[in-house]
């Protein structure tokens, strides 16, 4: 697989950085746009609020922190794995307190089929982030994937409860009964 050159592989190589700063409380502005989210009446201003969110969750504490955010991600996109899993990881070791850090690099251990990181990393987020519904959608994901319906069916219900708009609502209705919990 090609390799893409990412901006922030630079700072792979730089000594240790200082911890990124921590964000100022944000809580009030995420609830006023989980509530925009939850009351929208229209598909478009429900897609509208849901872009709005991750706007929010992708908004990083400072440049540096943004630029390894964007450039994990970006690798995410094309495909490179090994470059995300590298980027995002040094990203959660600089912003340790960052949720969407954590996020990130448990979809791409998600994308690699590593599930029990991927899960440890998403209840991670869920600390720092509790109402973060692609978090709460992952580990959904992840017990649906590992034939554990009940569970899947409790967290999937969670993320379309805070987030009606969610494309997982469709798998909702195709779950299995189960008793894995």
């Amino acid at each position: 697989m090609k390799r893409v050159l990412i901006p922030a592989l630079c700072l792979l190589t730089t000594p240790a950085l200082a911890l990124c700063p921590v964000m100022p409380d944000r809580s009030t502005e995420r609830a006023d746009l989980i509530n925009t989210m939850r009351g929208a009446d229209t598909f478009a201003k429900g897609q509208a609020a849901v872009d709005a969110i991750w706007a929010y969750y992708r908004t990083a504490p400072n440049d540096t922190a943004q630029e390894m955010l964007n450039g994990g991600m970006g690798a995410i996109r094309v495909g490179d794995l090994i470059t995300a899993v590298d980027v995002l990881t040094e990203l959660v070791g600089y912003c340790p307190s960052y949720g969407e850090g954590y996020n990130q690099l448990a979809f791409a251990y998600y994308l690699r089929g590593e599930n029990a990181r991927s899960e440890a990393l998403l209840k991670k987020t869920l600390e720092l982030e509790p109402q973060h519904f692609g978090a709460i959608s992952g580990l959904g994901l992840i017990y649906y994937r590992t034939s554990r319906p009940a569970l899947a069916r409790l967290y999937l219900q969670q993320a379309v409860d805070l987030n009606p708009w969610s494309n997982e609502r469709a798998l909702l209705e195709q779950l299995p009964e189960g008793d894995d919990l």
